[in-house]
């Protein structure tokens, strides 16, 4: 497998918090044939499922080359916004929508110039917190929001006109838990210190029965068409049998970033799925062993965020192994090298390439590696 340029994904969200797109983030020097490869000899297309995925083109005077991305209604082409009010791009616009590509114009319009016809939408940049831009007029697609890293610019963003949202808002929650949803984390946290410690079944079965939402959560996942089980499970304990020790761990992971039922979406869930995932992949040929571990680093890594609280004391009476301990405090360890892989993917700086070089990654597994935990990712997001 011959190399590619080094790309990155960055979720698109509704209001509700629910995946809608992904943003691609590659260089400006990536070409066509190198996007096709990503598309489908790297299974992006495949990934996306239901999502779209945003590409930033330079040129609409590019219909012969892009028109190999194909299907094209998966694809939203973002354009500078100049390209998008000039009448001589008219026409080649007029071809992309003709193939069956969105159009996007990045940035707001001139004041008294008008988008070529088949341009209907906006990805707008909002991050300057003094200010939310205003949409124009007569524009009815469904406009993008970009950097929007805070809560607050995520709702003056909403009440602006946005219905897309792409930044770190997620990573900063205006508040943390409480009550019920803090007794909730504690109950799941000590069935993760039991399954860590290798307890016996009828002791996770009887923390299991002290939550009925729970019970009901773990019966449903287990009597699912996923399972094709020919008997009805009749007991928690053979549901936890079933669904085996790793499954179990992995689900309850996956629930520390769940809302309670009926409060939405949490917008934590895919990204930390997302980065559970990511660190399973990086640390592929290592062992099953080393990838359960890199899996729990990543899921575990924004338990401080979700939390409210540091993750020293989150972790203190979970009984970790020294390498997830070592990843998530100090970014040390054998799984360090991963884990700062991911931050400097998020940071969305010139720090990724020399990041991988240090965990040993070259460009190709990385790819391979991002679209495999994007792919879980959406699959969560779907689901949650």
């Amino acid at each position: 497998m011959t190399d590619i340029p080094l790309v990155r994904l960055r979720p698109i969200a509704d209001a509700h918090h629910g995946w809608v797109a992904l943003l691609l983030d590659a260089p400006a020097s990536i070409d066509c044939h190198e996007l096709t490869r990503l598309f489908g000899e790297f299974g992006l297309f495949e990934a996306l499922g239901p999502l779209l995925c945003v590409v930033d083109v330079a040129t609409p005077n590019c219909s012969d080359e892009i028109d190999a991305l194909v299907p094209a209604e998966h694809i939203v082409l973002r354009l500078p916004v100049a390209a998008c009010v000039a009448e001589a791009n008219c026409q080649h616009i007029g071809r992309l929508r003709e193939l069956g590509f969105r159009l996007m114009a990045n940035g707001l319009p001139p004041a008294g110039q008008s988008l070529c016809p088949g341009v209907d939408t906006l990805a707008v940049a909002c991050g300057d917190d003094s200010a939310t831009p205003s949409l124009p007029a007569g524009i009815s697609g469904r406009h993008l929001a970009v950097d929007v890293n805070s809560p607050l610019l995520f709702e003056r963003c909403r009440q602006a006109g946005f219905q897309w949202f792409a930044g770190d808002y997620p990573l900063h929650p205006t508040c943390v838990p409480q009550g019920g949803g803090s007794t909730r984390h504690a109950l799941l946290l000590q069935l993760l210190t039991l399954i860590s410690r290798d307890a016996e079944s009828h002791e996770i079965e009887e923390v299991i029965k002290h939550d009925a939402h729970l019970s009901y959560q773990l019966l449903r996942l287990v009597n699912s068409v996923a399972f094709s089980l020919s008997n009805k499970i009749t007991s928690f304990g053979q549901a936890i049998m079933l669904l085996g020790r790793r499954q179990l761990q992995r689900w309850l992971q996956l629930l520390l970033y769940a809302r309670p039922e009926g409060s939405g979406k949490s917008p934590l869930l895919p990204r930390a799925a997302a980065r559970a995932a990511m660190m399973e992949a990086l640390c592929a040929g290592h062992g099953r062993d080393v990838q359960d571990r890199a899996f729990m680093a990543g899921m575990f890594s924004l338990l401080d965020v979700m939390l409210g609280m540091s993750l020293e004391r989150i972790v203190e009476p979970l009984n970790l192994s020294d390498d997830v301990v070592q990843a998530l405090l100090k970014r040390d360890g054998p799984l360090g090298p991963a884990m700062r892989v991911i931050d400097a993917a998020e940071s969305l700086d010139d720090t990724l390439a020399e990041a991988l070089a240090e965990a040993g990654v070259d460009a190709a597994a990385w790819t391979i590696a991002l679209v495999r935990s994007y792919r879980w990712a959406i699959r969560v997001s779907a689901e949650a």
